[in-house]
């Protein structure tokens, strides 16, 4: 069984619901174990989501977690970023002893491709496999390396897309240094569970090709001007696994006005999710990934 994490509140479910339909439909043959971590998600969403996720045969798991941050935390919580962006972090501190690895993915995916060649891949001794940008954080890594006080570093990763060695972290990694480093760091994260990633893990992260499992549509439609026999519909169709709709523009809030072409695919999972309420997704409000 694979084992799946997501961490979010109410605000990002429906697109969490069409990344579960995109994996699903990938993988007839496969089941998987899904763990969400919230921190306050209504018991109706909760059922709807355990009826949604369970009726195909994978198994659902919830866990409310509060206890790692004070009441009188408000570094966890700003305008645009939610306290259950940093739970995927805790994961090793909440998820079952015997689970030894997971794939954390952030809401706002699809997968378009088998995941197994990501979630069987060897750590080497890492606590994580992940991607890197190189190509959009080489021009501002010093500015990342000055605020983040990590002044050797010259990698910056995506949090996007994690496998977490869950054996190796419950014995290396500590969850009252998370919480210290959150606390401490307030006014220098700007993309907050990222930089806390980084900050605390970034010698210990195995470096993975973000153009097979972390695809951005933006940087896509460079690429298929600047290399169009390298980076063709075709080239996604059969190498990508997961395409990211990070950044401030998300496809279920644009609709139609949404331009990237790699937006397609998240519209096409939608419609088997959502068939009676396609084009009428609800205006939410939550973290821009």
């Amino acid at each position: 069984m694979i084992n799946l994490l997501f961490s979010l509140n109410e605000n990002y479910v429906y697109p969490l619901k069409v990344l579960i339909q995109s994996i699903t439909d990938n993988h007839p043959r496969d089941s998987f174990c899904m763990y969400l971590l919230h921190n306050g998600i209504s018991d109706d969403t909760i059922n709807e989501l355990k009826d949604f996720i369970e009726k195909e045969g994978n198994v659902f798991k919830p866990i409310k977690s509060d206890t790692f941050f004070r009441h009188s935390d408000k570094i966890a919580i700003t305008r645009y970023y939610a306290l259950e962006m940093y739970l995927w972090m805790f994961a090793p501190y909440l998820l079952p002893d015997d689970v030894d690895r997971v794939l954390y993915l952030d809401p706002d995916i699809v997968c378009i491709n088998d995941l197994k060649s990501f979630y069987n891949k060897s750590f080497y001794g890492y606590s994580f496999v992940a991607t890197n940008y190189k190509y959009k954080t080489k021009w501002v890594q010093p500015f990342n390396n000055l605020r983040l006080r990590n002044f050797e570093s010259d990698n910056y990763f995506n949090s996007g897309v994690v496998l977490m060695n869950l054996e190796k972290l419950r014995k290396t990694a500590n969850a009252n240094e998370i919480v210290q480093s959150i606390r401490e760091n307030k006014p220098f994260l700007i993309l907050p569970d990222q930089d806390i990633f980084n900050l605390i893990f970034v010698n210990d992260i195995l470096e993975e090709d973000w153009r097979l499992y972390n695809m951005n549509p933006k940087v896509y439609e460079k690429l298929k001007i600047l290399f169009p026999h390298k980076y063709s519909l075709s080239n996604v169709e059969n190498e990508v696994v997961f395409v990211h709709y990070s950044g401030k523009h998300k496809p279920w809030d644009e609709r139609e006005k949404y331009k990237y072409v790699l937006g397609q695919y998240y519209f096409d999972f939608e419609k088997k999710v959502y068939p009676n309420l396609f084009g009428a997704a609800p205006e939410k409000k939550g973290r821009n990934i």
